[in-house]
C-alpha cells in the first residue's frame, strides 16, 4: 500500500470519476485505474463499484477513504513541520469554500496568499455549507468558509462539527432580488411577507434553509417555482421577469444588468466563519492570519459557541 494509492482512492471519492481524478492529479486514467485495482487486490476486497456514469465507493472503500484521508493529513502535517524547522515555506493547502464567498470575499486572500507563500500548493474546492463542512470534519479541507446562520430572524445557526476553531470573517446581509422595473422596486426594504406574494427563485446551494428560516420567522410561505443552485442563474431568471429572490450580498457581482437588490425589512445578515482543525496544519494557520488581517471583521460572532473561537491570534512563525 503507498501514499499514491491513498491520494488515488481519496480524488476518485471527492470526483466520482477517474478520469477527473487523473486530471486533478496530472497523471493517466490508466494509471489511476491500475492503481486502484492494485490496492483493491492488496485489501482484498472491493473498493469501488463502477457504473457506465462513474463511480461510487462501496462501504469498505467509505471506511478505507476515511482512513486514509486521516493518514494523508499526518503525512502533509508532518511534511509540513519539517519544512517549517528547516525555514522552508513549501507543502499544500486546500481550501473549503461556500460559493458566495468564493465571488468577492476570498479572491484578494487567495492572490495575497499565493504571492506571499509561492510555493504552497493552493487547492480551493466550492461546495455548499454541508459539503464544507463535512470536508472540515473528514479532514479533505484544511481551512474553510462556513455560514453560522442569519442573525436577527430567529435562526439556530448550524453547529460546527467537534474539534474545530472558528472566527467571524465578514458579515454579509440577505438581499431581495428583483427584475429591474419591479412594483416593489421603489422601496428602501422589503419584508420576506411581501416576497410570498409573487413567484419565488429558491436557491439550493446553500442558501435554502436560512432562506425557510427567514419565511417561517415573517411567518410567510414562499411560491416557490423553481429551484435553482447557481447564483448568476437565479440572477438571470430574476432578470428575465420569472420571479423573485433572496440572495447573500456577498455572492453577487458587482454588475448584474436586470436586477435590483434590496435590504430585507427587518433587517438579516449571517456571519461567514473562517474554520480549522484544533491542530491545523502551518499553511492553514498562516492563512488564517492573512485572511483575518485582510477582511475587516464584524463587530460581533453570532452564534459563536464556546470554544469555538482562535484560542488567540495565528503566529507569524508558524511557516
Amino acid at each position: 500500500m503507498t501514499f499514491t494509492q491513498l491520494r488515488i482512492l481519496q480524488a476518485v471519492a471527492r470526483t466520482g470519476n477517474m478520469t477527473r481524478a487523473a486530471e486533478e492529479l496530472s497523471t493517466t486514467q490508466s494509471a489511476v485505474s491500475h492503481a486502484l485495482r492494485a490496492l483493491e487486490s492488496e485489501l482484498g476486497i472491493a473498493l469501488l463499484v463502477r457504473g457506465n456514469h462513474g463511480v461510487s465507493l462501496t462501504a469498505a472503500g467509505r471506511a478505507v477513504c476515511r482512513r486514509a484521508t486521516l493518514i494523508l493529513t499526518q503525512v502533509e502535517a508532518l511534511e509540513q513541520e519539517v519544512a517549517a524547522a528547516q525555514e522552508h515555506e513549501r507543502g499544500s493547502l486546500r481550501v473549503g469554500v461556500i460559493p458566495s464567498a468564493n465571488v468577492r470575499l476570498l479572491p484578494p486572500i487567495l492572490r495575497r496568499f499565493g504571492e506571499s507563500y509561492p510555493q504552497v500548493r493552493l487547492t480551493v474546492m466550492e461546495g455548499s455549507d454541508d459539503e464544507v463542512r463535512e470536508w472540515l470534519e473528514t479532514g479533505a479541507a484544511d481551512i474553510a468558509t462556513v455560514s453560522a446562520g442569519v442573525a436577527r430572524a430567529q435562526a439556530t445557526p448550524a453547529a460546527l462539527p467537534a474539534g474545530l476553531m472558528a472566527r467571524p470573517l465578514a458579515t454579509d446581509r440577505m438581499l431581495a432580488v428583483l427584475p429591474s422595473g419591479h412594483e416593489l422596486g421603489v422601496r428602501d426594504s422589503i419584508p420576506v411577507a411581501e416576497l410570498s406574494r409573487h413567484p419565488f427563485i429558491m436557491s439550493t446551494g446553500g442558501c435554502e434553509p436560512l432562506i425557510t428560516t427567514l419565511a417561517r420567522a415573517a411567518g410567510a410561505s414562499l411560491k416557490c417555482h423553481y429551484r435553482v443552485r447557481d447564483t448568476s442563474s437565479i440572477l438571470a431568471m430574476v432578470a428575465e421577469g420569472l420571479g423573485v429572490s433572496i440572495v447573500p450580498e456577498l455572492a453577487l457581482p458587482a454588475h448584474r444588468p436586470g436586477v435590483h437588490a434590496i435590504p430585507l425589512d427587518p433587517a438579516a445578515e449571517r456571519t461567514i466563519l473562517l474554520a480549522l482543525p484544533a491542530s491545523p496544519l502551518p499553511t492553514a494557520t498562516a492563512f488564517a492570519e492573512l485572511a483575518l488581517t485582510l477582511t475587516p471583521q464584524p463587530s460581533c460572532a453570532e452564534g459563536m459557541g464556546p470554544g469555538r473561537e482562535f484560542a488567540g491570534p495565528v503566529q507569524d512563525s508558524v511557516v
